[in-house]
């Protein structure tokens, strides 16, 4: 009898710690990858649509540029892409060219290396993120964002190599995580 209890007793032990270990390497939840990282808002609705500001020219694989007016419209015009660059332009008239050859070029490197589908927006001045960024981010600046994962900032001085550094970053769940920037900032 006590060997039969004893085995009894190992055997659920055995398949607590099997569960537990199952637990800790399962893959993200698809609750988590639902959607892009949006800044926390009040009242506001997403508007699903967004109009195309300009096609750039170039060579074959150039994407178009479409403007949005929120962040948590892109859950709905980017559904179907893994991650996004969102080209946040500054006020001022010197700011506000759009560093679009450079972004395009990063965006070739990755979908030829790491096999995302990934869009280019421009954020309007007039959104109400507009305020919560530009209060965390250099301007004129690029947010590179990972559906599910995260948000990470490219601040001014915008090269290829930092945009592909930022979406690296916001793939490993980046600086912001998936609740996006909240009040006390996190795009530093």
């Amino acid at each position: 009898m006590r060997w039969v209890l004893g085995a009894l007793v190992l055997v659920a032990a055995g398949a607590m710690v099997v569960k537990a270990i199952i637990k800790v390497n399962a893959p993200a939840s698809e609750k988590a990858a639902a959607g892009f990282a949006a800044l926390p808002t009040k009242g506001q609705t997403p508007v699903p649509e967004a109009s195309t500001l300009a096609t750039m020219k170039g060579p074959a694989g150039t994407k178009a540029i479409k403007t949005i007016g929120a962040l948590s419209e892109l859950n709905a015009v980017a559904a179907d892409m893994d991650a996004v660059f969102v080209f946040v332009p500054g006020k001022n008239e010197a700011a506000n060219k759009s560093p679009a050859e450079l972004i395009q070029a990063a965006v070739r490197t990755i979908e030829a290396q790491a096999k995302n589908k990934v869009g280019i927006f421009t954020l309007k001045m007039d959104s109400p993120d507009y305020g919560q960024i530009t209060a965390q981010l250099a301007l004129p600046g690029v947010l590179a964002m990972v559906k599910g994962r995260g948000m990470v900032p490219v601040p001014w001085e915008i090269t290829e190599q930092k945009l592909i550094q930022a979406f690296v970053a916001a793939s490993n769940g980046g600086s912001c995580g998936a609740g996006g920037c909240g009040p006390a900032g996190c795009c530093n």
